[in-house]
């Protein structure tokens, strides 16, 4: 195995080597993509949900009992005032089907169904589109590389209900792990993006903007063809903001390299040393200590800024 300049230890293992989306030309620019989707967020029925599960603390230990692993509905920064500030709902296909009937029923009028519709409709017509134009830009077919639709849905509540309710910190700056993500906004603003050619300055986003992003495994797996912005959200004291994010990655299974080899790219990275699987776990460590949701580990907590951290594992 190659020595790369990284503090990963990497897995043990040998590599086997539509009018209403973004189009290519969108896609070749490193800059915020907005699309018009084909439905809009059910932002009613998703403050609903969150109102009933912070009102009814057996239902929401009910709904975090469905995946034990680390729970679904996420309130850290009720008690953490350090911590990203907002509330939030993270779900999957996967984790949906594991919501018993009786709590389902009871979920249901409040929010539930409605969002689970919303998402499985963005899935079946935005995905598949978006995908296709990303290969287009990459010069491979990443379809076969999302194959088992490995996504996920998070809800977010940005709160005036926290810790620390005068916190303009909202969600940290960040890029993310995945191949692209969709974020809808209630029309608040807040959202921010960081200019390519300007680090440290941040650009605000429409509040009424839908925002397709793109994350560091579309510009591994498209040899550097397609950007990834770090974005970053900032709360207003006393407003309530609501998103929702659909995340859309790759299989866990899928080697972490370019179709061929790119000088910019470190080895591990053109060796396909490791996997989607291990790098979203290596960067979930960062991002869940960011959220409160979970303590780092010594030799995790040095104080590298996470996009620095995977910034060393990629680029040569």
């Amino acid at each position: 195995m190659a020595t790369v300049t990284s503090k990963y230890q990497l897995p043990a293992h040998e590599p086997t080597l539509a009018p209403a989306t973004p189009t290519t030309a969108d896609l070749l620019s490193p800059v915020t993509t907005f699309i018009k989707p084909i439905v809009s967020a059910p932002f009613p029925a998703i403050q609903n949900l969150f109102s009933y599960l912070t009102q009814n603390p057996a239902a929401a230990a009910a709904l975090n009992d469905t995946y034990p692993l680390r729970g679904i509905f996420k309130t850290a920064a009720t008690v953490n005032s350090t911590c990203d500030q907002k509330l939030t709902i993270d779900l999957s296909p996967t984790r949906a089907a594991r919501i018993p009937p009786a709590l389902r029923a009871q979920l249901n009028p409040h929010g539930l169904d409605d969002i689970l519709t919303f998402f499985t409709t963005v899935m079946a017509y935005h995905v598949p589109p978006i995908i296709a134009s990303l290969s287009t830009v990459a010069g491979r077919d990443l379809t076969p590389l999302h194959a088992k639709l490995n996504v996920n849905f998070r809800l977010i509540d940005y709160t005036p209900t926290t810790a620390c309710p005068e916190s303009q910190n909202g969600c940290g700056a960040h890029t993310d792990y995945g191949t692209f993500s969709i974020i809808f906004q209630d029309g608040n603003a807040g959202l921010e993006m960081e200019a390519p050619e300007a680090p440290g300055k941040w650009v605000p986003v429409p509040g009424n903007a839908t925002v397709l992003l793109c994350g560091w495994c579309a510009v591994v797996l498209s040899g550097g063809k397609v950007a990834a912005v770090r974005h970053r959200v900032r709360r207003v004291p006393g407003v309530r903001r609501l998103s929702a994010v659909l995340f859309v990655a790759p299989d866990l299974d899928v080697k972490m390299a370019p179709a061929e080899r790119v000088v910019a790219f470190s080895e591990a990275v053109n060796k396909g040393l490791f996997d989607v699987r291990w790098f979203k776990e290596i960067m979930g460590k960062k991002w869940r200590h960011r959220e409160g949701n979970e303590k780092l580990e010594i030799e995790d907590d040095d104080g590298i800024e996470q996009d620095i951290d995977i910034e060393r594992l990629i680029w040569n």
